[in-house]
Parts: C-alpha cells; structure tokens; sequence
C-alpha cells in the first residue's frame, strides 16, 4: 500500500468509527426511551447526530431524576462525553466537507492536503483553511473516537444495568 493509499485509509477509517459512535448513541437512546424500538428509530431518522447527541444528554438526566439511588454525578460526566463527541462531529464535518489532493512534505512523505473554506458573514470575508494530513495525523481523531466509544459502552452497560435493577455499585454510583 503506497503511503498516498495509507492517507485516504486512515481518513476512511475516521469516518467510519465515527458512524459507530452514531449508531451507540442511538442505542443509547432506544435503552432510554424503553419503548417501541420502531418509532424510535422513526423519530431517529429525522434527527442529525448533534440533535441525537443533545436529545440523549437530556434523555439521561431526565432518566436519572426519575430514579432514586443513581448518582448525580453520572449526568455530568454524560454531558462531558456529549460534549467531546459534539467537538468530534465538528471534526468529522470539516474532514467530510473537504477537497483533497496529494500532497508530499519535504521528507518525500506522501499524504493529503485537505482544504475547506468557511464563511465569516460577522467579518465579511470567506476563510480558507489548509491542512497537511500524513497518515499518522488521524491517530489522535481515531483515538478519541474509540476512549468515547468505550465510554458510551460502560454507560449502555449502566442504562441496562439501571433497568434491571442490578446491584453492581457502578451501577448506583
């Protein structure tokens, strides 16, 4: 595999485990809602992942505030994953909205010039920004999607657990 080939990798699997953590927060939201996992899903379809992202935070207070014996604390570490996914759905936007075109650093390295424009209508002006991405430039984005995929997993776990009734005492806090 070229290292050109190495770049457009990494870039696909970054989309890709992004779409898991999409498909988690979803789940998360069915557990939640315990009901028709259809009209779910309906209503999921409508939805964009920041929708989703904010209708599972508040579908997990309002989950904990109508249980006696869970933690407090839970809805405050959720809504610190809920925000570092939001920030890794921005990432997400800005890598899938890109042009790209090879590139080759000064160490004959081959990777991908990324470039996307944004527009600052308060300034008046058109911003274009550049990125120089060598294969190894995703490994912090795919690492931070896999530490909030391990953290939505351990909260479905607590969800279930929380459903059930289990007397795990990371269940109750």
């Amino acid at each position: 595999m070229s290292r050109e080939n190495a770049s457009f990798h990494q870039l696909g699997v970054f989309v890709y485990s992004f779409q898991l953590v999409e498909r988690e927060i979803e789940d998360i939201i069915v557990l939640l809602m315990n009901t028709d996992t259809e009209m779910v899903a309906i209503l999921m379809s409508e939805l964009d992942l920041s929708e989703k992202l904010k209708t599972v935070d508040v579908l997990l207070a309002r989950f904990i505030d109508l249980r006696r014996g869970i933690s407090e604390g839970y809805k405050a570490e959720f809504h610190k994953l809920v925000s570092r996914i939001l920030k890794l759905c921005e990432r997400r936007n800005d890598l899938v909205h890109s042009k790209y075109d090879t590139w080759q650093n000064i160490d004959g390295k081959l990777g991908l010039l990324r470039q996307n424009s944004k527009l600052r209508a308060s300034k008046g002006l058109r911003e274009e920004l550049e990125e120089e991405l060598l294969p190894e430039a995703f490994d912090g984005d795919v690492q931070s999607i896999s530490d909030c995929l391990q953290e939505l997993e351990k909260y479905r776990q607590r969800i279930l657990g929380w459903h059930y009734d289990t007397d795990d005492a990371d269940q109750r806090g």
